[in-house]
């Protein structure tokens, strides 16, 4: 079936903002730079008959006009200037929708079709979003047979994850998104043609080296101050080892989300997140010491943390999109009792908002915000060789937390049950921590060779889940003196 999508809107162009394209920076982020949102949805009216391609085309289908990132084209115009967004008028959507029968495989075959889609280049040469459905598979853990596992691929110069999770809500008809959030009315502005780009050339080198003069002024002030908690200090280990073809592994472990809030409330501080890195810190500190590799460094992952309120979010805004720092937290690995190794972790994310928020670190950090598109491409590159060399290792993994809200969204008379994130696992070993409904998921992606085996990592997530509810189920009183 064909869709012809926007055939009411005339072309028009819109210039890319630097939080999109930078993740267009090379030919490797083209491939890479990828976000893969899994919602899981249980049978439908009629038991275990699985989703059609037909019925999942046409659900699609009605509703492209909820945000222009289903319409629109990645164009690169020239080498000078920043990539642009381009709309089409004529769109084939079953290009972008894909039925997968796993035929009665079971969770294995999920993860590995997982992925799979994860790994699969993007033709950017059509708009940058994918739908995958994989059916059929059967002894799920925790999951009914009959269920669809639906993964919505979209590229990262789209926008970051709290976005990406907005735009699946449209798709799959929450109730809670407002009518106002429609994008597609919003004003485009055009790229300036390639003379204009040449006498731009002055002014955007002057541009730069006042962003890169503020950046090196900053750093040497942020030296100065003795109230700035200070970043921790990390050395490479196993979780740093970098996949070779794509050579991957995939698993994840879920909780009841109440069991969750009951426990943290032991420490009023602690968020959710908080929790989950605990948890993560946990099965990090066992996996070391059971390839004795526990040698007291510090274990530092970096966590995305957005910049933006998150009720501005939902504006689908350009201004709002890919608007997110990076705060490093030491995991305390080296601690072995699991409520103080908590409460450290909680100190050191309330040290990394503070710090990420203050005006010296947003100088020294945004400064590629104010590169030409030419400048950037060049210093990402540069990042790049310098991470696969290992000459440049600012965390051991990376920890993304995105809610997907409650579990209110549906998909052709389904459900949804669960939700859970499969992410790039390009410095090495990535975990997603997820939410919907009275759910709460931790996955990772890892290369082969961090984590030879998915099953004992998830062992030892499970195992490090149950010492820290215990723990803290244990203590008589709240221990927020332990949090400094």
């Amino acid at each position: 079936m064909s869709a012809r999508a926007g055939a009411e809107r005339a072309v028009s162009r819109r210039t890319m903002t630097p939080r999109h394209a930078l993740h267009l920076a090379d030919d490797e982020s083209v491939e890479t730079s990828n976000i893969v949102h899994v919602w899981v949805f249980g049978p439908g009216e009629n038991g275990e008959d699985p989703l059609s391609h037909a019925e999942l085309v046409d659900w699609v289908s009605a509703r492209l006009s909820r945000s222009r990132v289903f319409t629109e084209v990645v164009e690169f115009r020239s080498p000078l200037a920043y990539p642009s967004w381009r709309s089409v008028t004529d769109m084939q959507v079953e290009d972008h929708v894909h039925c997968i029968d796993l035929d009665g495989g079971g969770w294995g075959a999920v993860r590995r079709e997982l992925l799979r889609v994860l790994t699969t280049p993007m033709d950017l040469r059509r708009p940058p979003w994918e739908v995958y459905a994989l059916t059929g598979a059967h002894a799920v853990p925790g999951i009914d047979d009959g269920a669809t596992f639906v993964a919505l691929k979209f590229h990262h110069s789209m926008g970051d994850g709290v976005e990406a999770v907005a735009i699946g809500r449209k798709l799959f008809d929450a109730p809670d998104v407002l009518a106002d959030c429609s994008d597609r009315d919003q004003k485009f502005t055009a790229p300036p043609n390639f003379v204009r780009q040449v006498g731009m050339l002055p002014g955007q080198i002057t541009k730069m080296l006042l962003a890169a003069r503020r950046a090196r002024n900053a750093v040497a002030e942020l030296g100065t101050l003795d109230e700035l908690p200070s970043l921790p200090e990390t050395r490479a280990n196993r979780f740093n080892e970098l996949p070779r073809n794509n050579d991957l592994v995939f698993d994840l472990a879920r909780w009841p989300l109440e069991t969750v809030h009951a426990a943290r409330a032991a420490l009023p501080e602690a968020t959710v997140n908080d929790f989950a890195l605990a948890v993560i810190a946990g099965a990090m500190r066992s996996y070391l010491r059971e390839h004795d590799e526990l040698d007291g460094s510090s274990v530092v992952v970096g966590v995305p943390m957005s910049l933006v309120p998150l009720a501005s979010r939902w504006t689908s805004k350009d201004e709002v999109s890919n608007q997110f720092g990076m705060i490093l937290v030491d995991l305390q690995a080296d601690e072995p009792d699991p409520v103080v190794r908590f409460a450290g972790i909680v100190a050191g994310t309330m040290h990394g908002k503070r710090r990420s928020r203050n005006s010296l670190v947003l100088a020294a950090t945004t400064a590629l915000d104010d590169y030409p598109w030419w400048a950037a491409k060049r210093v990402i590159a540069s990042t790049r060789r310098a991470v696969k060399k290992g000459k440049r290792i600012a965390a051991n993994a990376l920890v993304t937390n995105v809610p997907r809200g409650s579990a209110d969204v549906q998909l052709c008379g389904r459900s949804g049950i669960s939700a859970f994130g499969v992410v790039s696992a390009d410095s090495g070993t990535a975990f997603a921590v997820a939410s919907l409904g009275t759910e709460l998921t931790i996955s990772f992606t890892a290369s082969r060779a961090a984590v030879p085996g998915s099953h004992r990592f998830r062992e030892l997530l499970e195992a490090s889940f149950t010492e820290l509810v215990e723990a803290l189920g244990g203590l008589k009183t709240s221990r927020s003196d332990l949090v400094k």
